[in-house]
């Protein structure tokens, strides 16, 4: 079913309160609960994402064995098993209703996996998930809006990737695409807004930075002695890159993590390559 359908019948039966969505006749379930497209849940319907989607939303966030996948709406378990038998990570999904969630881990069980997919049957806005490395969700515009404070305090890194709906002015990182299907992907940014005192390679005085951030954007400006100069940046994570402009006229290029109160990292220009560091002011 193609994503801007999906948007619209999910923003709908939300908004209007329709009762029930159309039904397909193909039966995701098994012998002991019979699954259907457009089966109700709490705040959503459930509808399969499918299995391109899936692997190339795994793929995107580059899941490993290192990885702790959290599906937040688990359904019948596709995702948390695709990550654990494709991919080798760890994988739990939460799933409110008790009867898809029981499905759901026969489906572990059958594929063999118990070992390495939980499935956990609560509220994804009160089960805490903070372990996860990665976020998978195939869920509604209202819900990606009320986990977004949630997702953003998560630790920097964290990789997240929704099916078929975005995070409203969070833009994403990347845009995934199929045939049939759209999913987004982003990288949870540190927090950096503030102000700084750095040591910057070839500057003899001490230098300040003021930033403002927007989301993984960042932007500010640069105090060296007398001189001040605008910066725009970007954050991948806890990794921030920017560049400001030299007395010379030329472009020096800073990457640097930053961790908590402190700013280390380097500056690459052809005069003035070296360490950056610093701490908040």
């Amino acid at each position: 079913m193609p994503a801007q359908f999906l948007r619209v019948l999910a923003t709908c039966a939300l908004v209007l309160g329709l009762a029930h969505p159309v039904h397909s006749a193909r039966n995701y379930g098994d012998e002991q609960f019979r699954l259907e497209h457009g089966h109700d849940g709490k705040d959503v319907f459930w509808a399969p994402t499918p299995d391109a989607m899936v692997t190339r939303m795994l793929q995107t966030a580059k899941v490993t064995p290192a990885d702790i996948v959290y599906d937040l709406g688990a359904g019948e378990g596709r995702i948390p098993i695709a990550a654990a038998r494709a991919f080798g990570a760890r994988a739990v999904g939460i799933e409110y209703s008790p009867e898809i969630a029981a499905l759901a881990r026969r489906n572990v069980r059958r594929a063999g996996l118990e070992g390495r997919v939980k499935i956990v049957v609560g509220d994804i806005l009160v089960e805490d998930f903070s372990a996860a490395t990665v976020v998978t969700m195939f869920l509604t515009p209202v819900l990606n809006r009320k986990l977004r404070p949630l997702l953003l305090q998560m630790k920097p890194g964290t990789r997240i990737v929704s099916h078929a709906f975005d995070m409203g002015d969070w833009q994403p990182d990347v845009t995934i695409a199929t045939e049939n299907a759209e999913a987004f992907f982003w990288i949870v940014p540190a927090q950096v807004a503030g102000e700084w005192s750095l040591r910057l390679p070839g500057e003899a005085a001490p230098t300040r930075l003021q930033l403002t951030q927007a989301y993984q954007q960042v932007s500010g400006i640069l105090t060296v002695g007398e001189r001040i100069v605008a910066v725009q940046g970007r954050l991948q994570g806890a990794t921030l890159h920017f560049d400001y402009l030299r007395p010379d006229g030329t472009t020096a290029t800073v990457t640097a993590t930053a961790d908590g109160r402190r700013f280390v990292g380097q500056q690459k220009h052809p005069q003035a390559t070296g360490s950056v560091r610093g701490e908040r002011r």
